[in-house]
């Protein structure tokens, strides 16, 4: 019988040897052999998504400005990438996971880059029929043990390594294993993800990115997350990343039967925070770090997704779709829970509200709380100018 997910890396497109020069830093052969040696016995498979492993990895050579550190640190980070996507593909292709079992019920929280989700996503965490995956869960999908049943910093280098360095220059607190966490690091595993682009200046990256067709890349994503979901089953998936709003059209054509939540907040807001996280980030292992280029190269990001109707016009009648405002989280907490609970079929009993509430004192500190300088409005480019304000308009956020 012939596995209909043997191609579990996507098209041919995907998987034939690119034909661009590899960067000497960034080897695709080195590195996969790298993570070869990491396992027991070597597997057979090669790499896929090869086209952009390339075009990453030629952006983090010529345009990220990387130290001597962070050089080491992102290759270590690609070797898991690739570790990663080579243990997904082989239970897929195994018959071990069957992808199609897994994600029909998810549920996916979507903002703008720097809406800011996570005060969102440790308050619907709260809810145990919720199955929100954890940092550990997130970057060791097959692992066997339970991290969650311990508290302790990532031993992923690339997490490591960042959270040491915000502890030295913010006083920030590296999140637990067991903590939960943004899926975006599932795109990792097939290199078609704007998430990396909050790490390391890579312009060119992103806008290659922003014209691929990244669907076959979302599917890899559901085979990652049907690995996980096997292995920590029982409820409801809950997937919190504000940078799927950037690929909207080809998370509907992964899960198309999901349902969705979009968190709305003035985008001058947005632009500010992912503007301060991602200088901050990006001063750990670069030596170029322009607070101004990197408001230019974020406003044409959130630009583009508010240009996409998917993203910004209201859901048509019946759309497995809830829209939410940003200031509702922030003044009405509970009520937003109630709101989504609904929306998602979970009923919400009593003691969750409890533990809600309790939830609501515990955020600051923490780096998605915090606020950054607003950028000078008139020095944006005048097409986000405008696409702010009619979003603003269309849902109704005073802040503007």
């Amino acid at each position: 019988m012939v596995n209909r997910h043997a191609a579990s890396c996507g098209t041919k497109e995907f998987t034939a040897p690119g034909s661009r020069r590899r960067p000497a830093a960034f080897d695709l052969d080195e590195l996969f052999a790298a993570a070869q040696l990491q396992r027991t016995e070597p597997s057979s498979l090669s790499p896929c998504f090869v086209p952009a492993y390339q075009r990453l990895a030629e952006a983090l050579t010529e345009e990220a400005a990387l130290t001597p550190a962070g050089v080491d640190v992102a290759r270590r980070r690609l070797v898991s990438a690739l570790g990663n996507q080579i243990k997904v593909r082989e239970l897929v292709e195994a018959h071990a996971v069957d992808p199609e079992l897994y994600g029909d019920d998810a549920v996916f929280v979507l903002g703008l880059p720097g809406t800011g989700l996570y005060r969102l996503q440790r308050l619907l965490n709260q809810h145990s029929a919720f199955n929100i995956p954890s940092l550990w869960e997130i970057l060791s999908p097959s692992a066997e043990w339970h991290p969650w049943q311990a508290a302790g910093a990532s031993d992923d280098p690339f997490e490591r390594a960042l959270w040491s360095h915000l502890g030295q220059c913010d006083g920030f607190r590296p999140p637990d294993l067991g903590a939960p966490y943004g899926d975006h690091l599932l795109l990792t595993y097939a290199f078609h993800t704007f998430s990396a682009a909050l790490e390391y200046r890579i312009p060119s990256y992103s806008r290659w990115l922003h014209a691929q067709d990244t669907t076959t890349a979302y599917e890899f994503h559901r085979y990652a997350l049907a690995v996980i979901l096997q292995r920590v089953s029982g409820g409801t998936p809950l997937l919190v990343n504000e940078f799927h709003s950037l690929q909207l059209p080809s998370l509907f054509a992964s899960y198309p039967t999901a349902r969705v939540i979009r968190v709305h907040r003035d985008p001058l807001e947005s632009l500010s925070n992912v503007v301060g996280v991602s200088t901050t980030r990006r001063r750990a292992w670069s030596t170029r770090v322009d607070p101004v280029e990197a408001t230019s190269e974020w406003a044409g990001q959130l630009g583009a997704a508010m240009s996409v109707p998917s993203w910004s016009d209201p859901a048509p009648p019946g759309a497995a779709v809830l829209d939410v405002t940003h200031a509702e989280v922030l003044q009405t907490p509970l009520l937003t829970v109630r709101r989504i609970c609904e929306f998602a079929g979970v009923p919400l009993p009593g003691g969750i509200e409890r533990r809600v509430l309790e939830q609501v004192s515990q955020f600051e500190g923490t780096l998605e709380e915090r606020h950054f300088a607003r950028p000078d409005e008139t020095t944006l480019p005048e097409d986000f100018r405008a696409l702010r304000a009619a979003y603003c308009r269309r849902w109704g956020l005073s802040s503007c």
